[in-house]
Parts: structure tokens; sequence; C-alpha cells
């Protein structure tokens, strides 16, 4: 700072110009997220008002297994001529994409693309292009960083891939950045499209005769699972509410009145939708209630939350001395590992699983003839999943990121090889479940995050973490950049855990207060963060351990380490 700028600051704010002028930066950043999030509340609420109005003429074309065989089929036979109309539209013929400059500087012209697909296949072909350097990192998807690519260097925001949308759905908010969270409006349209692949996954686990429930928090991301299952027929027997909290007392109003609005709509129109029932975090006595009542009653239960909630919900039940031999959990949000199925299985519980890339932009589908435990199919008639070639050292073996593509108009956003911060195995194998015999024959297991914490089924960027690691943290407790490192990793009842590395050099520290340190850390940022922060929080995910950080191969200790699970 100049001296006649550090002069007028001490002039302007004669007690503590430099704070002072801090503070007014800090509150009007405040202000600006707070009218950011009131108008985009107002754009929710209009859109809920949309929703409801398109909720009848929705329930009232279910989908059948059959039509969802034939859907799913013709989608699958058409997805390489839908994938070279929408990068004709969405990239060639708009020049200011990011998506084109890559293109261009691969020298990929649109005859190219459509050539090298023809002879060598869609997979093939976007591999080959991610290896010329035609693909995105998360971080430059979302804008947080350069794209650099030989001599050109550019950066992209995430309004450069939204997708002009008048149509009718709800809207999804990501875990949020260094800046403002990142909204995704999905529309019914595409839920439609996902739900002919959701009807076979439900066939080849059978969980159509079941009575369902969802365990999850009353946001208007929530309302996929609930919308889906009225979309095939089956009705929400259960909604138990996970209470959170909101931002606020208009949010909290919001989100109510959007739940409470789709439940009646799917009662008078659809195959029925309770209302919420909220229940504070730990009380699982009503979900367990519920699961005996179904088997009393001699009916199989099915219950859609995340996995650690699923886990304590087992956990629970042993407790309990109940049985879950007649629960199916349909859980996501998090790895599945092998000390969690153990667990389910001494509960008596089946799993069928689910993973979500990130954005809605296609799920993938649990195996009903698994050879791993977290095999799952790829729902190939609306997504491509393919590895880039290009090999990462992120502090662990050496891996290949998964890049993710959505090949239909309807998705959210067109994603063209963008990475989502995973990796994963992918084979091709004849399985014999319904979702093989329709064509579904890519299939990913041991799909794990390179960067980013995906505790409580909530997702946290690693890169979010450098600043408060290794300059914050260092500053008020002593050590240096590679004293802290928060590790994800499983305990040893299964139970993910955010763990504190502080390395033995430091010195005493007052570890009651680093936690709280650590917490209001990663609260800050976004509205969002506070929220995930505060999940964490309740559920008791974070602790401390005296240790040395991990280091990669090469020496290098990075914010973030995510310990290889089992």
């Amino acid at each position: 700072m100049s001296n006649n700028l550090r002069d007028a600051t001490t002039r302007a704010f004669p007690n503590d110009g430099l704070c002072s002028l801090i503070s007014a930066h800090t509150e009007m950043t405040n202000l600006k997220e707070n009218y950011h999030q009131l108008t985009s509340d107002l754009v929710n609420v209009k859109r809920t008002l949309a929703l409801v109005a398109a909720l009848p003429k929705f329930f009232r074309e279910r989908i059948m297994l059959q039509q969802a065989q034939e859907e799913v089929k013709r989608l699958l036979d058409t997805r390489a001529e839908r994938f070279l109309e929408l990068v004709r539209l969405q990239i060639y013929e708009r020049p200011e994409t990011p998506y084109l400059r890559l293109l261009k500087h691969a020298g990929c012209e649109f005859s190219d693309l459509e050539n090298s697909i023809n002879r060598h296949g869609l997979e093939d072909t976007l591999a080959k292009l991610a290896g010329e350097g035609v693909y995105l990192t998360s971080d430059e998807f979302k804008g947080k960083t350069e794209i650099p690519r030989g001599g050109m260097s550019f950066r992209a925001s995430p309004k450069d891939f939204y997708r002009p949308n008048s149509s009718t759905g709800y809207t999804i908010q990501s875990s949020g950045t260094r800046n403002l969270p990142i909204g995704t409006f999905s529309s019914l349209e595409w839920l439609t499209l996902q739900a002919f692949g959701q009807a076979l996954f439900y066939c080849a686990h059978n969980l159509f005769s079941c009575a369902h429930a969802v365990y999850e928090p009353i946001l208007a991301g929530s309302m996929k699972f609930i919308l889906t299952y009225a979309k095939l027929g089956i009705p929400t027997d259960k909604w138990f509410a996970l209470n959170v909290g909101a931002h606020g007392l208009l949010e909290a109003r919001y989100h109510y009145l959007n739940a409470r609005l789709v439940a009646k709509m799917g009662r008078w129109f659809g195959p029925g939708i309770a209302n919420p029932e909220y229940l504070e975090v730990g009380d699982f006595k009503p979900i367990l209630e519920w699961i005996q009542e179904k088997k009393h009653n001699g009916q199989n239960s099915c219950i859609r939350t995340v996995v650690s909630n699923a886990t304590r919900i087992a956990r629970a039940a042993l407790v309990a001395g109940i049985s879950l031999e007649h629960v199916t959990f349909t859980v996501g949000g998090e790895p599945f590992t092998r000390s969690k199925k153990r667990l389910f299985e001494e509960a008596g519980a089946r799993i069928a699983l689910r993973y979500g890339p990130g954005g809605d932009s296609g799920t993938s589908l649990g195996c009903g003839n698994a050879k791993f435990i977290d095999e799952m199919h790829v729902p190939q008639s609306v997504v491509s999943f393919v590895e880039n070639p290009r090999v990462l050292d992120y502090g662990g073996p050496p891996v290949h990121p998964l890049m993710v593509t959505t090949l239909h108009p309807a998705a959210p956003r067109f994603l063209f090889n963008v990475e989502n911060g995973d990796y994963a195995t992918m084979i091709t194998r004849d399985c014999g479940c319904p979702l093989e015999k329709v064509g579904f024959t890519q299939h990913i297991h041991t799909v794990r995050s390179f960067e980013k914490m995906t505790s409580e089924g909530m997702n946290y960027s690693g890169s979010d973490l450098f600043a408060l690691l290794e300059d914050t943290i260092p500053s008020e407790f002593g050590g240096g950049p590679e004293d802290y490192q928060l590790v994800e990793e499983e305990d040893d009842r299964g139970q993910t855990r955010l763990t504190l590395v502080v390395h033995p050099e430091v010195g005493d520290v007052n570890e009651t207060k680093l936690l709280s340190r650590l917490q209001q850390g990663l609260a800050q940022g976004s509205r969002n963060h506070r929220f995930i922060s505060k999940i964490w929080q309740d559920a008791g995910a974070f602790r401390i351990r005296r240790a040395i950080p991990h280091a990669s191969a090469r020496g290098k200790i990075l914010p973030l380490h995510i310990k290889q699970k089992n």
C-alpha cells in the first residue's frame, strides 16, 4: 500500500483505517451475496409455481416398464447422431463457446469430428480429442482457473455452458465455490429421460413392490427422487425430512412451501406423496418404526438417502435389535466401501447404488448382478463417460480423471469432456441384469474422488482449502503450509470422517479452538459452504489427529488427502 493511500485510509477511518476498510469490503460482499440470493429465491418461487402447474400432466403420463425399455433402446440407437447435432448447434454455430476454441486449437473441424465418430465410435473419438487438449478440468469448467493449452490460455465461466431453458423444472444448487454457488436448472423433460433408466434400475433390484421412503432435506434438489417415484407410478409412503436448518426464514418458508405443494399435487394427480416429516439429526426412531410397520404388513421397504445416513440407520437398527432383512437402501453421494458393505450385511439390509457425476448430468445405476461392491451401469442413452488419457498425480496412485459428455439437448448443461474430480475403473461385460439387457454395457466401479471431499453426501472442492490450511491456520496456531492436512477416511465403524492431521512438530495447540477454527474456515466463502459445514458438524464428522501429513511419491503435500478405501 502506498503512503498516500495509507494516509487517505487513516483519515477516512481514524480508529483503525485498514481494518475498517476491510470490514466495509466484507459487508459489501455480504450485501452483494444476499442480494444475489434474494433475486435467486424470487426466481425459484416463480419456477415452483410453474412446476406445480405442470405436474398434473407430468403425473398422468406415467412410465411403464416396457415403454422404458423401448425408449432406452431408441435413445441408444441415436446417441451418436444426437451428439453430432448438439455439437453443430451448441459449438460450431456458437463462436463464443470455450469448446470451439479447444477444438480449433486441436485442428478439429466439424467434418473431422463426424468422420472420426463414424469410423472409430463416440468414446474413442472423445478420448482422442482429450489427448489433444479438448477437455476441461472441473476448476476450468467453473471458471476458477485459466485454461492453458499449448501457447493459448483463456478463462471460461459457468454461464458459458448454460442451456437456454424456458421449460418447467426445478433448481439444484452445487456445493459452491469461493464465490457464489452454481445453480443447475433441471427440466421435467430431462427427469423423464433419466426415469426410463430408473425404471430398469428398480426392475433389476426388485423395488417396484416395495414401500418407498425418502430421507433427505427438503431442498429443491431432493424433488428429483420424489418426482421420479411418481413418474414411475410409485407412491412416496414417507418423506423423512432431515432437519438441517436453512439460511434464513425466507428460504425455510420457500422450501417448506415447495415441498408441501409438490406433495399435494402428488396426492391429487399422482400415485401419492407424503408430506415431509421433520426429523432431527440422529433421530432414527420414526424410520425404524416405519420399517417394522411395513414388515408386519408383509411388505418390503426401500429408503432413498446418502451413504452416511444409511450406515447410521443400519447401526441404529443393530443397537435396537431390529432386522433390516426386508430393507433396501438406494444410496449415493459418497464412496461405498467394503467396511460399509459389512455393516449392511450385519444388519441384513440390501444396497442399490447410484452415482451422479455432478450437475444432474446423468446418474449411473447399480448393477443387478454386481461383481464388484460398487459396480454400476453408465446410462449411455443420455451420457458418455470416458477416461482422460492424461495421468494425474494427485498425491496417491496415478489415475486417469473421469470425463463426462452429455448426449441430449434436454441436459441442464452441454458437457463435452468435462472432468468432475472423480476417477473410476471402467469395464464392459455381460452381467445379464435388466440394465445390461437393454444395452447399458459399460460398467464402472471403485469410484473415488481426487479433489473433493464427499462426506455426508456433500461435495466440497479441495482447491478451496489451500488458503485455509496453508495460510490462515498456520498463522493463527503455528507451523507452516505443509503442517496441516485434511484427510477423508473411514473410522473403524465404516463412517466417513474428516480428520485434520497436524504435524507433531507444530507444538502444543488448543485442539478445541483449532477444530472450531477449521469449521469456521470451511463455512466461509458462500452460503452453501456454511450449509455443508453445518451438516458435517451436526454429524460429528470432524476430528484431529497428530501425525505427519501424507506426501505423494514426489514429496508433494496437498491440503486435502483422500485416503484410499478398500
